[in-house]
C-alpha cells in the first residue's frame, strides 16, 4: 500500500525542517515530495494532514507503567496504549515496580508482555542496586541479557559514591547507560518547594538548587573518572544545567532531560 500524507510540516532534526508531503509504501518512508507535484499513480492513497506536524516516532526515556504490582495506577497496556497515541514508538519503563525490576525475571516479564500487545517498543531500565534500596549492586549482567537497556534507581539517588562508582564501572562493561536521580537528601530533607523568599513568607521547608546540582557535579564526576555514559534525569535548576553544559564541553558522555509543565 502507498499513501501520501499531504500538507504537513516536517520535522526531522538534523535532517528536515519544512513543508513537504510524505510519501508512505508498507508502513515504510519511501520519499518527500514537494506539495506542489501532483499524485501520477492513481492507486496511491491521500491524506490530508494539513496544519499538522510529522516527526519521527518519538521515544521517552522515563516512564512507569507499574506493572506488576500497581495496576490500579497503570497497566503495561494502558501505559503502552497512551504511549503510541501520543506519537511514541519506543519506551524506557523505569523499575520501580513490584517487585523491583532489578532481576532477569521482571526484565523479560515486562518484554514478554509488550510483545504480545505489539503496540511500541520496550526498552526496560533496571535496577542500579537491589530493591532500589541503595546498599548492594542488582544483578546488571542477567538483566543485560534478559533486554535492559539501561540502569537507574528511578527516584532514589545512590547515596554511596562507592557503591555509584562501582556501579558505572560494570554498566560501561556491559554497554548500559546509567540514568540519576541526583538529589542530595541531607539537603533536600522534609522540604516542598524551591527555597527563597515565598517559601519563607509562606512557612514552608524550601529546597535548595544545591540539592541537586551539587549531586550532579558528583555523577559528572564518577562519569568522567569511569568513562561511563551518565543521563540525569529531570534536572530542574540553572546550576545543574551550567555544569551539565560544561562536562559537554569536556568530552564527558552526558545528557539529560527535563520534565515540561504548562502554565495556565
Amino acid at each position: 500500500m502507498r499513501i501520501r500524507f499531504k500538507g504537513a510540516h516536517i520535522v526531522d532534526p538534523g535532517r528536515v525542517n519544512e513543508r513537504k508531503d510524505l510519501v508512505v509504501r508498507d508502513g515504510l518512508v519511501e520519499t518527500l515530495v514537494d506539495p506542489s507535484v501532483p499524485e501520477e499513480d492513481p492507486d496511491t492513497g491521500i491524506v490530508d494532514v494539513t496544519g499538522m506536524t510529522l516527526v519521527p516516532g518519538l521515544i521517552d526515556l522515563h516512564v512507569h507503567l507499574r506493572e506488576p504490582g500497581a495496576e490500579y495506577k497503570e497497566t503495561i497496556e494502558t501505559g503502552l496504549k497512551a504511549a503510541v497515541r501520543g506519537g511514541f514508538t519506543a519506551v524506557c519503563p523505569m523499575p520501580n515496580t513490584d517487585p523491583v525490576n532489578d532481576n532477569a525475571q521482571v526484565t523479560q516479564f515486562l518484554i514478554n508482555r509488550a510483545g504480545e500487545l505489539g503496540l511500541c517498543r520496550v526498552y526496560p531500565v533496571g535496577a542500579i542496586t537491589e530493591g532500589l534500596k541503595g546498599t548492594g549492586l542488582a544483578e546488571h549482567g542477567e538483566m543485560k541479557t534478559a533486554g535492559i537497556a539501561a540502569i537507574s534507581d528511578d527516584g532514589n539517588p545512590v547515596e554511596d559514591s562507592r557503591l555509584m562508582r562501582r556501579a558505572m564501572e560494570y554498566a560501561g562493561s556491559l554497554g548500559l547507560l546509567v540514568i540519576s536521580h541526583s538529589e542530595d537528601r541531607a539537603l533536600s530533607r522534609y522540604g516542598a518547594m524551591n527555597e527563597g523568599a515565598v517559601a519563607t513568607g509562606l512557612g514552608i521547608k524550601g529546597i535548595p538548587n544545591a540539592a541537586e546540582s551539587a549531586f550532579v557535579m558528583r555523577e559528572l564526576a564518577l562519569a568522567e573518572l569511569t568513562d561511563t555514559p551518565i543521563h540525569i534525569a529531570h534536572v530542574s535548576c540553572r546550576e545543574s544545567v551550567e555544569v551539565i553544559r560544561n562536562a559537554k564541553k569536556r568530552g564527558v558522555k552526558v545528557t539529560c532531560e527535563t520534565a515540561p509543565t504548562i502554565s495556565h
